[in-house]
């Protein structure tokens, strides 16, 4: 329980999870690099992506001591076992999978399921969940996370999806445990223009926007 909320705490920590989903193999590590650099605690690659597991499995040892790395886009239990096989600390899905949360459950992971209502949220927690992910969070807005959570205040909540800079404040200040990021923090021409740089910028960005918007 212990290592378990540790690992709950380094996933928060930095306010951003960074979404990484089918970049260049060769380029991942690199940016993983720069995120890191740029103040960002946690790493997610989605099992979509090209050779995701040995991905997860070079990060998750590279970065041991300074970020947590997890997989994205699990949608059953047998992509959540490779996933933990690889050194993946926690599981976020983009829908509700009871399958998953066991899995993650079994092994002491985390386990972030995609909900977007009441029910799916209730009954996430209920199956086991860590924390939930509502996506996609843009579609609906902050009004209505803060509108959901109000019931639930007990239950940490993750917006992913269509999360920028110009609305991030206004997740966390509706009690956001964090945001997840994809597209927004990771520029396709900036990485194959091999601009690393500004994306330790970025990243350093949308950390500060978090910190400030938490007061």
């Amino acid at each position: 329980m212990i290592q378990k909320m540790f690992l709950i705490q380094k996933l928060t920590e930095s306010g951003v999870i960074a979404v990484i989903r089918r970049l260049p193999e060769a380029s991942v590590e690199k940016v993983a690099e720069s995120l890191v650099a740029g103040g960002i605690t946690a790493l997610e690659v989605t099992v979509d992506s090209p050779g995701a597991f040995t991905v997860i499995r070079k990060l998750a040892e590279k970065f041991k001591d300074h970020a947590i790395v997890g997989a994205g886009t699990v949608l059953d239990a047998e992509s959540a076992r490779l996933a933990i096989d690889s050194g993946a600390e926690f599981l976020l899905s983009p829908s509700l999978h009871r399958d998953v949360i066991q899995t993650a459950l079994r092994y002491g992971k985390i386990a972030v399921p995609g909900v977007l209502t009441p029910t799916e949220m209730i009954t996430a927690v209920e199956w086991g969940a860590d924390l939930v992910k509502l996506f996609p969070a843009s579609v609906m807005g902050a009004q209505y996370m803060k509108e959901i959570k109000a019931p639930f205040p007990h239950i940490p909540v993750i917006p992913t999806g269509g999360i920028h800079l110009d609305n991030l404040t206004s997740f966390i200040k509706a009690g956001a445990a964090a945001v997840g990021i994809g597209g927004n923090l990771l520029d396709r021409k900036v990485i194959e223009a091999g601009d690393f740089s500004t994306i330790t910028a970025i990243a350093r960005r949308y950390v500060t926007a978090v910190q400030q918007a938490r007061g």
